[in-house]
């Protein structure tokens, strides 16, 4: 196998993990959204930086030093800015 088929092939793997994670960050905000609107019912805002950083503090702990916290928060900070958006959204 060249080297060009084997970055062929694991680019095609990378491909199918995109593929993935985009199909589980729709389910996540779907639910976010829902969540959303829990809140606005209830009068509850929807930024709650303790539970951002619950969500980080978990990661990091299952990654066991595969990643930084630091990496896992610039990953995640982008995933809840997009929550919040789709939570404060019109009813």
């Amino acid at each position: 196998m060249t080297t060009n088929d084997k970055i062929k092939m694991l680019r095609q793997k990378i491909d199918k993990f995109d593929d993935q994670m985009l199909e589980i960050l729709a389910r996540r905000f779907s639910t976010a959204k829902v969540i959303g609107e829990i809140k606005t019912k209830a009068g509850i805002h929807v930024h709650d930086p303790n539970r951002e950083k619950e969500i980080i503090d978990r990661l990091w702990g299952k990654l066991d030093g595969k990643l930084e916290r630091e990496d896992i928060a610039a990953i995640f900070g982008p995933i809840y800015k997009i929550s919040k958006k789709l939570q404060n959204e019109e009813k």
